[in-house]
């Protein structure tokens, strides 16, 4: 069965169903758009009521077309969607791009259409784009199914869950000057789902910078698989809307309470090497950087101005991002100072003074010699370049143009990215449009100036660290005293597993534990006291006591036979406040863990991404701070090295005042084999491991918590 996005982007033939000349409607835009866009396969115009739409034959139905199609377009009432998909599908359509919007988001019985659409399309492996989509837009086949008669062509491919984003972002980069190859509305996306068409995206040459709008995510977890094999050869750049706080979630365990839906998907896009950004224009600037800039092979910027007080705003900017400005070498710095005014600084920024807005070319020199600088990664030129015309004398007009072409031959030779700042950026000034052509953006803001960079900087280390990954497949191996451990919760009709069954669970993967034992009284309790050792700790065992220190179901320090005996007699009558006697199964007696830095580690289930792991320091950490690091499962080892050394406390865990370093290396196993318990056992909704007391050597899991489905 063939089944390829190809045919949807660059078909041999085209049928819209429902075309019309009814000025206005969404049949005739789109119809019209088609016609016009000058695509040079075959067009068919399907409408019962006409012979003859925009001077063409039109025909009855799809199915009278003597010919076989390979995309159609769908403007019909929702009554009629079915239908047309399996006309379509008869005529051995590809893909089908249903326009209509009327139904799986309007309810019940929209849902059952969508359900038909699919059940028909299933037949042939038909790609359904939609429904409720505006269209689609292909510039290197000169196919525009959007109804929008002028759309730049360019480089940068949208995926957009909005028709009149993309018209906003088609309008943005009008005035911006940049364009797009490819534009896909996915709509309701019963069909296509979003990480399909990034795997398209990510071989199509024509297409250098992937941008899309999101309002919601459906397979997060396949989201950030292909968008890291995308990440390998081009940027991704998102704008995600819909924010959610922490509170939002149950917090049946500490990880579903510091898992908010916004924090997880930052995690995800970073660990995916998505650049995420906040409005439709940041979204347009930045794919235009990224489609134009050769990336960076570090964070070091130099700034550059004919002003001390731009220099320093940018220098601002520069850290709040994440940029460094290092001190320049004294080779490079003597390479400038001939030029520049005496006295002037060239150690970065650089302020080259009156002498650039009477001689521009001043600003070449000190670009040269930056570029020329290994320890250099790019540039930011801030200030009025492109004005020194307006406030000098229009003379100054061409020697401005002629280093804006010198400009561009230095980025050309060095492969550095240059961005100006300057406060003429919207005018129509010769020089700068010279450097805009050429691919060289020119900012107005300074603070957006400075994150483009930042962004192409991140990116380039982040792409760097993705083609040197060995990216994890995520797959599932199931074990057997697992699944029979699972049957058994599930018979007895409860949603958490015991801490007994949890330590199961954990050690079936190799997560090494201190000794317990089970008590159902209190001579038990003293015998296995004296088995493990004093001092030692005792935690209620119940199915109905999640949270057992709220209960008053764990005694610590116990040190002798009596206090085992009193804390047995304590926990039982606690928990009988909160639960029936025979819900007690007894207490978990475990040795009191050597002393350590107190950790958590956790899992949750997110409707967007599956399994996401946590980790943080505990106590007042996590209690109050909420220092957690997020990544979605399957872990590769660089995202576990990442969330460790991401938290706020991490030097904490390497050693400060005295203290030794703590092993990292066994805070990675357990986060690594976390990570396959999740990807093996779907039924698992959350696990909290907490605290996870770890030493100068090992680690201890005082408390496990699972929770499942």
């Amino acid at each position: 069965m063939e089944r390829s996005l190809e045919k949807v982007f660059n078909p041999r033939s085209i049928a819209v169903i429902g075309a019309s000349e009814v000025p206005g409607k969404a049949a005739e835009r789109r119809t019209r758009s088609l016609i016009q866009g000058g695509y040079k396969g075959d067009i068919y115009l399907i409408n019962p009521k006409r012979a003859e739409l925009f001077g063409r034959k039109a025909f009855p139905a799809i199915t009278d077309v003597d010919k076989e199609i390979d995309l159609v377009m769908i403007v019909v009432a929702p009554r009629f969607v079915a239908s047309a998909v399996a006309d379509s599908v008869k005529m051995g359509a590809k893909g089908i791009i249903v326009i209509t919007a009327g139904l799986g988001e309007t309810g019940e019985e929209g849902k059952k259409i969508e359900a038909e659409i699919l059940n028909e399309a299933a037949k042939t492996g038909a790609y359904i784009v939609g429904p409720n989509c505006s269209g689609m837009f292909n510039a290197s086949a000169d196919i525009n199914m959007l109804g929008i008669p002028t759309i730049n062509k360019g480089s940068i491919s949208i995926l957009a869950q909005s028709g009149n984003v993309i018209d906003s972002l088609t309008h943005f980069a009008r005035m911006k000057g940049c364009g797009f190859n490819k534009i896909i509305n996915v709509g309701n996306a019963i069909g296509v789902q979003l990480h399909e068409y990034i795997d398209y995206l990510k071989n199509d040459p024509d297409t250098k910078v992937i941008a899309t709008y999101l309002e919601g995510i459906r397979g997060g977890n396949e989201l950030v698989r292909v968008a890291r094999e995308a990440a390998k050869t081009k940027p991704i750049v998102a704008l995600k809307v819909g924010k959610s706080s922490a509170g939002a979630r149950a917090a049946a365990s500490h990880t579903g309470s510091l898992a908010g839906d916004d924090i997880i998907l930052d995690a995800a896009f970073k660990q995916a090497g998505i650049v995420r950004v906040s409005n439709a224009d940041e979204l347009v600037d930045m794919a235009d950087v990224f489609s134009n800039c050769p990336l960076p092979k570090g964070n070091r910027l130099v700034i550059m101005s004919e002003g001390g007080g731009d220099n320093s705003i940018a220098a601002d900017n520069a850290e709040k991002y994440g940029m460094q400005v290092p001190v320049l070498s004294k080779e490079t710095q003597g390479k400038m100072i001939p030029v520049l005014l005496a006295g002037m600084p060239a150690h970065n920024p650089v302020d080259y003074g009156g002498t650039a807005e009477e001689n521009p070319h001043v600003i070449t020199e000190c670009v040269n010699a930056c570029m020329e600088d290994d320890q250099v990664d790019g540039i930011l030129i801030t200030g009025f370049f492109g004005g020194f015309y307006d406030i000098i004398a229009p003379h100054i007009a061409e020697l401005e143009e002629q280093t804006s072409r010198e400009l561009v031959e230095l980025v050309k030779k060095y492969k550095k990215p240059l961005i100006v700042n300057t406060s003429y950026a919207r005018d129509p000034i010769k020089s700068l449009d010279i450097l805009k052509e050429a691919g060289i953006p020119v900012i107005e803001s300074s603070d957006r100036a400075a994150q483009s960079m930042s962004a192409l900087m991140n990116f380039a280390m982040k792409q760097s660290e993705i083609n040197q990954m060995d990216i994890p497949t995520g797959e599932a191996q199931e074990r057997v005293p697992v699944k029979k451990l699972f049957k058994q919760v599930r018979n007895d009709k409860r949603a958490n597993l015991l801490e007994t069954e949890s330590r199961e669970l954990l050690q079936e993967y190799g997560i090494s534990l201190p000794d317990a034992i089970l008590a159902l009284n209190p001579d038990e309790a003293i015998e296995g006291a004296k088995k493990i050792g004093y001092p030692l700790a005792m935690k209620v065992v119940s199915p109905d006591i999640i949270h057992k220190s709220d209960a008053g179901g764990i005694r610590l320090g116990l040190d002798s036979d009596r206090d085992v005996k009193n804390a047995f007699r304590d926990i039982f009558k606690n928990a009988e406040k909160v639960t029936a006697k025979e819900k007690i199964l007894g207490t978990l007696i475990s040795p009191m863990v050597a002393p350590g830095q107190e950790c958590i580690i956790g899992m949750i289930r997110d409707a967007q991404f599956g399994p996401v792991i946590m980790f943080g320091l505990g106590g007042i950490f996590v209690e109050v701070l909420k220092d957690v690091s997020f990544r979605v499962a399957p872990l590769a080892t660089e995202d576990i090295e990442e969330m460790i050394r991401e938290i706020k406390g991490y030097k904490i865990l390497t050693g400060v005042r005295g203290e030794k370093p703590k092993d990292i290396e066994a805070i990675k196993k357990i986060l690594a084999r976390l990570s396959q318990i999740a990807i093996d056992n779907p039924e698992i909704q959350e696990v909290d491991l907490n605290p996870v007391i770890v030493h100068e050597k090992g680690a201890s899991i005082v408390d496990s918590r699972v929770l499942i489905q």
